[in-house]
């Protein structure tokens, strides 16, 4: 019995990881194509997140609101710190590789800047969890 929990652990969190990345790619497309961090896409993260783990059929009890948190930071911060930097080289011509990741890094420029979107996303992330988290407790709740 406690092996089929743990798989709809599992499962459910593969099913957030591929929501979360999902609901991340107008904020991700804006920041790299609309040139700007328009944070207020970064709050419907963490729905994609718990949508993802619901249409995957993960386990629904009290965990869950700490899946989607964990998972949403996981999702900004993987966003933010290698896709994000890496589509922004092959906006500029470079190949897309792990390569371009410590060219720019090693720009102080960049990394201050990219910090900083990172410090705003986080903070947008966070709220667009704390709006969901009511809903994901009554949803447990339910069940």
């Amino acid at each position: 019995m406690e092996e089929k929990k743990e798989k709809g652990y599992i499962i459910g969190i593969v099913g957030a990881l591929i929501g979360g990345f999902f609901a991340s790619l107008p904020w991700i497309l804006m920041y790299v194509y609309g040139n700007m961090i328009f944070s207020l896409l970064a709050l419907p993260i963490a729905l994609g997140a718990w949508k993802g783990y619901q249409l995957f059929k993960g386990k629904q009890d009290g965990k869950l609101p700490y899946i989607v948190a964990v998972i949403s930071v996981l999702v900004i911060t993987l966003a933010t710190l290698v896709i994000i930097p890496m589509l922004l080289g092959v906006k500029n011509g470079y190949e897309f590789s792990f390569d371009i990741l410590d060219l720019l890094y090693q720009s102080s420029e960049f990394k201050t800047a990219i910090f900083k979107d990172y410090a705003i996303s986080i903070l947008f992330t966070f709220l667009g969890i704390g709006g969901i988290l009511g809903q994901i407790k009554e949803s447990v709740e339910e069940k």
